[in-house]
């Protein structure tokens, strides 16, 4: 038994003329996790940042990548025409731009639809730099006879189209 007023290792007695009573000071439970979990965590994170693969992972999770695309679009589409007439010359103005983020062969194909049928009216092909433009200024001839008419513009093993429709004008 402990003398009056000694501490024992679980807590101390408290000793008075009628009652005697024991406090125990435990430690709340769960509070030693931290102890070996914050150690952990700093190893396991220090190791992420040493493999190469991991840091590429954090880079992809922490900073915003650039979205690798292709815009195509009409460089004057409110002067394309509403109405043609058959074998007639239409300038047609179109931009493709290159934010693929390398260098970049594009290939466009400039056809026209009318009543299921399909012809091609033009194509080229030229390597655009990245984050530059090409600007294609060219003259069709369409040969519609049936109304309406689509002119469409396609690049090749790109999903960009872009077109218009015209009336056929006798």
């Amino acid at each position: 038994m402990a003398a009056h007023g000694r501490r024992s290792r679980l807590g101390r007695r408290l000793v008075s003329n009628t009652v005697t009573a024991r406090i125990d000071y435990k430690e709340p439970p769960g509070r030693r996790w931290w102890i070996v979990a914050v150690p952990l965590i700093m190893l396991l994170l220090a190791i992420s940042l040493i493999d190469p693969s991991a840091r590429h992972q954090w880079a992809l999770s922490l900073f915003r990548q650039p979205t690798p695309y292709t815009a195509l679009s009409f460089g004057s589409a409110w002067a394309l025409p509403k109405a043609i007439v058959p074998n007639e010359p239409i300038p047609v103005s179109f931009v493709i731009t290159n934010q693929q983020g390398h260098d970049e062969t594009y290939r466009y194909v400039i056809r026209q639809s009318s009543a299921g049928l399909s012809t091609t009216l033009g194509s080229a092909t030229k390597n655009v730099h990245a984050g530059h433009s090409w600007t294609v200024s060219t003259v069709i001839r369409p040969t519609c006879l049936i109304s309406p008419c689509r002119i469409q513009v396609s690049l090749p093993g790109h999903p960009e189209i872009i077109d218009f429709l015209a009336a056929v004008k006798a």
